[in-house]
């Protein structure tokens, strides 16, 4: 695609008008009305007379091209597919195992109409935000895979903590919080093999609350839910975003592939919004009221009640008080 190519060439320094022409094979008029697009999208080109075109900046388009450019990882993002809107990015990832996708695949979408949280309820998913599922195929146990959603909360923390310098925290045990309202969420699915029950593939479906406007945020969530356009005053670009994550999201997945989770849980703990906070921990039917205490070296989160009793919750809701 010519736009994509006037980009790649334009996005480090500036090029003359008639190296374009030369690399690009088009005449002087194609390059003026494909320049004009561009801009007419959000692309910010400058053009000197004697230095030519350069790209300032870009804007915040999350479609394939925009997310591999620049994408340094070797596994994560190798396929990268874009959609304006799909019911859920989970669903339509389970198809592309069954059709033999590779491992770093990443399923895009720019809204849901029937995204889904842990616990089955919908997850709102308006224009704004970063739907994604990205495909995997660890070889582990079947009952190892839910690692990987610890995994994926220390990755996103990580991604807009360290790298963006925005105050995210994991809420144990798929949530991602500035302060004490949700931002993020992640989604772990396995599929197995249906003779074997062997392990074929996890996918890992991710919803990031980026620059979706407040009045799309429905009135009953907005005392839990936040956006990260609202709390930083600004707009983030999500395809950098995403470009980040992806590659811290591959640094940790090569340590749980050697077996270094414990790695991964120490920076669990360092990234955590809930240890040391009050908790209300739902499974089974039951309540349970303690003090998140810590985490295991296996990803259990450690509560001590009301008895002094320590318990380690390995599924349920937690609920910060």
């Amino acid at each position: 695609m010519i736009r994509k190519k006037i980009l790649k060439n334009i996005e480090d320094s500036y090029v003359t008008e008639e190296e374009l022409l030369e690399k690009l094979d088009i005449t002087h008029e194609k390059l003026k009305d494909h320049i004009l697009n561009l801009k007419d999208v959000g692309y910010d080109i400058l053009y000197d007379l004697d230095k030519g075109y350069k790209l300032k900046d870009v804007p915040d388009i999350l479609d394939a091209y925009e997310v591999a450019r620049g994408l340094k990882t070797e596994m994560m993002g190798n396929s990268i597919h874009f959609y304006d809107t799909l019911e859920s990015t989970n669903d339509t990832a389970k198809k592309f195992v069954e059709d033999g996708a590779k491992e770093g695949s990443v399923i895009i979408a720019g809204s849901q109409t029937a995204g889904r949280t842990r616990k089955y309820d919908d997850w709102v998913s308006p224009e704004g935000g970063i739907y994604m599922t990205l495909i995997l195929r660890p070889k582990v146990a079947l009952q190892e895979a839910s690692k990987l959603t610890i995994v994926t909360g220390v990755a996103i923390a990580k991604t807009l903590h360290d790298k963006f310098g925005i105050n995210a925290g994991i809420k144990w045990p798929n949530d991602i919080l500035i302060g004490d309202k949700k931002i993020s969420g992640i989604l772990t699915e396995a599929v197995t093999n249906y003779e074997t029950n062997e392990l074929e593939a996890v996918l890992v479906g991710i919803g990031i609350d980026a620059n979706i406007k407040e009045e799309d945020i429905p009135d009953d969530l907005k005392e839990v839910a936040t956006t990260i356009k609202k709390e930083i005053d600004k707009r983030i670009n999500r395809a950098d975003i995403l470009r980040t994550f992806l590659g811290v999201f591959e640094e940790l997945y090569k340590e749980f592939n050697k077996g270094n989770f414990k790695y991964i849980i120490a920076e669990w703990r360092r990234l955590s919004s809930t240890t040391g906070n009050r908790v209300k921990v739902y499974k089974n039917g039951k309540v349970t009221y303690g003090d998140a205490v810590g985490i295991t070296n296996k990803g259990l989160l450690i509560v001590e009640d009301d008895d002094g009793k320590l318990i380690k919750i390995s599924s349920g809701v937690v609920e910060i008080i």
